[in-house]
């Protein structure tokens, strides 16, 4: 048997750390939307006697092992539920790594998804988050493919009323970033800054671009600057060029421009990608497709 799972991108719109838990975890809150760049995951049942699960990727520069989260997932949900089934994975990866975009929380939470419908697993909604955070905070959230101000550990999630769907062009340097390097060097820098999150969603459903570039915050852009200087200048040639919003998304190293004129964005995607940036035009995604028990 054999299920196909999207497992969809996301930009924070707004990202703020409150501080670190005991438990070595940050508490955050977070305007999280999901985007069309999407990841397809296949997940294969293997027959009865398989004695292993095997993760595959046609991205040859993600290094694949027995750790990565798509092998934790299954491993936390076979312990959780008690099943003995195992699992060929396959991953084709379109979103970009070590971003800022959740690629490979959204394959986790995939993974999920696909191993409930194929085994017809039974579980509540709150049964079925708590078991996605063990994996990672982004994971909660791509349970559900839609806009959540995700709050927390990652665990707390709610609904957000979202009424514009504008075009995202994501723009990466080379490089990319360590969620846990950005985090440490945020922990050094401090979190003096926050922001209100219900008026970057106000400013959002307003559509006035303007007044939500000057709203949107995220705390982990400076530390990542200060890693990688590349972040900035993208920042600041996007905004030189039109784009009224911009934000760099989770810790890095993408940033996105909030737009509704295609023309501008398809333009520069192409300008960009020139300079040697990789370089994105999608979109907002609309509706969301929960997971099939909830």
């Amino acid at each position: 048997m054999i299920i196909i799972e999207s497992a969809f991108a996301k930009i924070n719109l707004s990202l703020d750390v409150l501080g670190k838990r005991d438990d070595g975890y940050h508490n955050l809150s977070s305007v999280m939307l999901p985007l069309e760049l999407h990841d397809s995951v296949e997940i294969h049942l293997l027959p009865k006697g398989a004695n292993d699960d095997y993760v595959t990727c046609d991205d040859f520069s993600l290094s694949i092992s027995k750790y990565n989260l798509c092998h934790k997932m299954i491993d936390c949900a076979r312990e959780h539920f008690d099943f003995k089934a195992r699992f060929i994975v396959h991953i084709h990866k379109n979103i970009f790594l070590q971003a800022g975009l959740g690629g490979g929380s959204a394959d986790a939470g995939a993974v999920l998804r696909g191993i409930v419908k194929l085994l017809k697993i039974k579980a509540s909604r709150e049964e079925l988050i708590e078991l996605a955070v063990k994996v990672g905070s982004d994971v909660p959230w791509s349970l559900f493919n839609k806009p959540l101000l995700v709050e927390q550990k990652g665990q707390k999630l709610d609904e957000i009323n979202v009424t514009k769907y504008p075009y995202v062009l994501l723009v990466k340097p080379k490089e990319g970033l360590s969620t846990q390097e950005v985090f440490a060097k945020a922990d050094e820098m401090g979190f003096d800054e926050h922001v209100n999150m219900q008026e970057v969603i106000k400013a959002y459903n307003e559509g006035d671009f303007d007044v939500l570039g000057e709203k949107v915050f995220n705390s982990l852009e400076k530390p990542a600057i200060a890693m990688l200087s590349d972040v900035q200048s993208i920042k600041d040639m996007m905004r030189a060029d039109g784009i009224k919003c911009v934000l760099m998304t989770g810790a890095g190293s993408c940033v996105f421009g909030l737009s509704n004129d295609l023309r501008l964005l398809k333009r520069l995607e192409i300008s960009y990608a020139k300079i040697g940036f990789k370089t994105k035009l999608t979109k907002i995604l609309k509706g969301g497709d929960e997971i099939c028990c909830f």
